[in-house]
């Protein structure tokens, strides 16, 4: 496939060339978080029909759920709403323990990795809204990779990984976008209640995430 320098993009040009290349074979890939708002804004005023998904663990702050609804009003679109297996969980949860509490690698495995794969089988492409300066694993992130999923080659794009925090919230208050209200309560970063606690706004926007495991991801952006 004839690629171009993804680094050299522009975030809009990046866009418009994974979505016109891929079609509805690249979907969006949002926890909800500024950055995923900002993507799904972007890529929704270049084609409104654009994919989109959120793995709903099971796990979310009510006011996450809450979000969701708003953004979708907003932007007048439709995520695909991906849960993990049933079954499965009810049985590993079955324990005396939740699995969260045992083994928090195993339920971000169950909760969230796995819905991811199922997802992933159907495209050909997915963008995320990971940035560089979030820190940890993601400071040497690309523009756009390639990566083996299933034994396929797909493109994993990341329109907005030169973008700061601020330019992130410049844009979601410029254009009147809804964010999480926990945001305004000291989480920086949201994710599932059982990993996610306030952090001091000033320090790493992920500092709320994963406090007291030796971890900084839950596996979606490291499992390939």
């Amino acid at each position: 496939m004839d690629c171009p320098d993804f680094e050299a993009l522009t975030t809009p040009a990046l866009l418009a060339w994974t979505l016109e290349r891929f079609g509805h074979r690249v979907a969006i890939s949002t926890a909800l978080g500024p950055s995923g708002v900002v993507l799904l804004h972007l890529a929704t005023q270049l084609d409104p029909k654009a994919r989109a998904f959120f793995i709903d663990t099971g796990f979310h702050f009510p006011e996450t759920l809450a979000h969701l609804d708003a953004l979708e009003a907003r932007l007048g679109i439709r995520l695909e709403r991906v849960t993990p297996d049933a079954a499965e969980v009810a049985a590993r949860d079955a324990s005396a323990t939740p699995l969260h509490r045992s083994s928090p690698d195993d339920c971000c495995a169950l909760r969230k990795v796995e819905p991811m794969d199922r997802v992933l089988r159907g495209l050909d492409a997915w963008m995320t809204g990971i940035r560089r300066d979030q820190g940890g694993a993601r400071v040497s992130a690309p523009a756009a990779e390639w990566r083996n999923v299933g034994g396929r080659d797909l493109l994993k794009v990341n329109p907005l990984v030169a973008w700061d925090r601020k330019a992130i919230w410049a844009h979601i208050f410029e254009h009147d976008l809804p964010y999480n209200a926990l945001h305004d309560r000291g989480y920086p970063s949201v994710g599932c209640w059982p990993c996610t606690q306030p952090s001091d706004a000033s320090g790493e926007e992920r500092a709320g995430r994963f406090v007291g495991q030796a971890r900084t991801e839950c596996g979606l952006h490291t499992r390939f």
